[in-house]
């Protein structure tokens, strides 16, 4: 019996290998590619509730990951100014003159929010209390008046609109400077002191303020009925306090701050932390517990892959990428040596 010439597996691997191309290319298509889309996507979700997060990934490659992306990357010129461009959009936008704030933001959710922010022992009663015991503010408050009580006291005086008593303040303040200068700092500071006990003693008063019930009733009425105004606002409103300047060089100035606090070590112990915890929480979980805790659902991810996948399929048909795709790895594999021999048998 003749033997096969050596052209006949090449032949016959061609004719395999076209044949398998157009399968491939038909099952891309339409109907077809979302059925088998849908029929493997879902075996493969059957087997997330077998697979354990920790088993899917490991920890330390996540940490680089995140290190990578966040701190590690280098961030194009292009990202600022698509920022700006997006900030002029926003300025701009022809629906924040017709929509009202209350539109976006609720009534119930506005109401919440004040409330929350009045309640007893809550936020702002923490933020008053600590602003008003810190000393750099108690000495900001009595610089401020000690500055406008001399301004007033030696500028804005009526007597000092007389040369003769303006000439003789002045001489006295030169003389306490040249001849006396321990007492003219002396006074100064004693000054000084008299004014922060007295800040200290008006801010004690804050406290019964705070603990006082009517108050924080009728300041949170105030602030109730402040948002009865500003729900009528039209969301241009803000154009009153923010320029457009002002509004790209916000983005700038948060942009710039990012490289610099990505950059830091807290940022990156921030990082760790959080993957360890994630681990910590989810590592021992199968992939299914994970998607299910965070609210991803079979019926999200195979709706999405309809919405995105045929699409993506006919336009990679269409520019050829698909059947060049098919055709150089499948090439490979029917020009193998183990698959002419099988071919040639």
């Amino acid at each position: 019996m003749a033997k096969p010439s050596a052209s006949v597996p090449q032949d016959l691997a061609s004719q395999l290998l076209e044949a398998e191309v157009a399968f491939w290319l038909q099952n891309l298509k339409g109907k077809k590619f979302q059925a088998m889309l849908s029929e493997e996507v879902g075996y493969f979700l059957d087997r997330f509730e077998h697979i354990r997060l920790r088993d899917a990934v490991s920890e330390k490659k996540v940490k680089a990951t995140a290190q990578r992306y966040a701190v590690e990357m280098e961030i194009g010129g292009a990202i600022p100014e698509l920022f700006g461009e997006i900030a002029n959009r926003i300025f701009e936008f022809p629906a924040s003159r017709t929509t009202k704030v209350g539109e976006v933001v609720s009534d119930s959710i506005a109401t919440e929010f004040i409330e929350k922010i009045f309640e007893k022992e809550g936020v702002l009663d923490h933020a008053v209390t600590n602003i008003r015991n810190s000393t750099p503010f108690r000495h900001f408050l009595s610089d401020v008046i000690f500055t406008v009580l001399k301004g007033y006291v030696f500028e804005q005086n009526n007597l000092m609109k007389f040369s003769t008593v303006a000439s003789s303040t002045r001489k006295v303040r030169e003389w306490l400077s040249s001849k006396a200068p321990d007492l003219s700092e002396g006074l100064e500071d004693r000054v000084r002191n008299l004014m922060e006990s007295g800040v200290k003693s008006s801010l004690e008063m804050v406290d019964e303020t705070l603990d006082n019930e009517q108050y924080r009733e009728t300041a949170m009425n105030s602030a109730l009925a402040f948002w009865d105004v500003v729900r009528e606002w039209p969301l241009t409103a803000y154009r009153d306090y923010v320029t457009e300047q002002d509004l790209q060089e916000f983005m700038v100035l948060g942009y710039e701050f990012w490289l610099e606090f990505r950059n830091t070590d807290y940022l990156k112990s921030c990082i760790d932390l959080g993957v360890d915890f994630f681990f910590e929480k989810y590592g021992e979980q199968s992939l299914q517990d994970l998607l299910d805790d965070i609210g991803v659902t079979r019926e999200m991810i195979m709706d999405e892959l309809d919405n995105y996948i045929p699409d993506l399929a006919a336009l990679i048909i269409k520019e050829g990428v698909a059947e060049s795709f098919l055709r150089r790895n499948l090439q490979r594999f029917y020009s193998s040596k183990k698959v002419q021999d099988l071919l040639a048998s």
